[in-house]
């Protein structure tokens, strides 16, 4: 059986003269994290409102479970949907919420799998408090409950951060992991790609309607981490005096002329000593250091200046 769970492929929406999607292309594996990231107006909340069956998209295809949404529009109740503001009955308590929306369901003795979500989220089943008096980060954890009430196997949050204080922050992350750790693949957007980096596994960056890239955490990582860009004129010859004087053993291959070099206890000017001794030429040599913010603002940044 195939781990993708959703594919999206070139899925595009537009509003009369305005396209807030354009051919978007990715897919999404089963029990992963996926995030996806953009400015606000890049067209995360069009897209997520699309893969979670809200509006109708103007052409492509979703795919679930290599089967076509527009096939078979029962996939789209399997979904869970905290998208924008959370539908909340603000003269109710958490429980009696539920407890309607369980009725609308058609849920069967539910009393004792509200208890259960409630607790799941960090609310109390028992508390009297009514939700208009909820703080902001309880009226998003209880918007995740509802979302859970149909036992969806995949969970939509759209921006579950916005607006939270630190603590707020810190309980939605952790929240957000200990329901990947049950099995249901999460879609969480975010334009805080920092934040983002502490729970998703993936990411599609979205700029101006358009994914610019798809990208593993671990790739990402690598891309922002630490390192020292060396060129010269061969590498093949170039490695083993680095290994062998150096002790040099975490590095990446670029190219014939290029190498990335990780270990952290090596500085410039001993590569160039080093090489200068051999009758190496160093064409170049640079520390490169990235935060993930940098990393995002430029990749945006270029692809700004290419399609403009």
């Amino acid at each position: 059986m195939t781990s993708t769970i959703i594919e999206v492929r070139q899925l595009t929406k537009k509003f009369k003269a305005k396209t807030a999607v354009y051919n978007a292309d990715f897919k999404i594996a089963r029990g992963e994290i996926f995030g996806l990231i953009g400015q606000n107006g890049a067209g995360k909340s069009t897209l997520l409102k699309m893969i979670g069956g809200l509006i109708h998209s103007t052409s492509g295809e979703i795919y679930f479970f290599d089967r076509s949404e527009s096939k078979d529009q029962s996939f789209f109740e399997r979904m869970g949907l905290l998208i924008e503001n959370p539908g909340l009955y603000p003269q109710y308590t958490a429980y009696k919420t539920l407890q309607l929306l369980a009725i609308a369901y058609g849920l069967k003795s539910p009393n004792q799998y509200i208890i259960h979500l409630l607790r799941l989220v960090g609310l109390d089943a028992s508390d009297k408090t009514k939700v208009k008096n909820y703080s902001m980060g309880m009226k998003q954890k209880l918007g995740i409950a509802i979302a859970l009430l149909g036992s969806p196997d995949v969970l939509i949050l759209d921006e579950p951060i916005n607006g939270l204080d630190p603590q707020g922050i810190v309980e939605m992350r952790k929240l957000i992991l200990e329901l990947n750790k049950t099995g249901l693949t999460i879609i969480i957007s975010s334009h805080i790609l920092e934040e983002l980096s502490k729970i998703a596994t993936t990411y599609a960056i979205i700029h101006k309607g358009k994914i610019i890239e798809v990208i593993s955490k671990d790739d990402l990582l690598l891309k922002c981490e630490e390192r020292i860009e060396l060129e010269v004129d061969h590498v093949e010859e170039v490695l083993p005096v680095l290994e062998q004087q150096l002790n040099i053993s975490n590095y990446r291959v670029i190219d014939q002329q290029n190498v990335h070099i990780y270990d952290s206890h090596i500085e410039n000017h001993q590569i160039v000593h080093l090489l200068a001794r051999n009758q190496k030429l160093v064409h170049s040599i640079v520390k490169y250091k990235m935060s993930l913010e940098q990393y995002f603002l430029e990749l945006t940044k270029s692809a700004g200046e290419l399609h403009a």
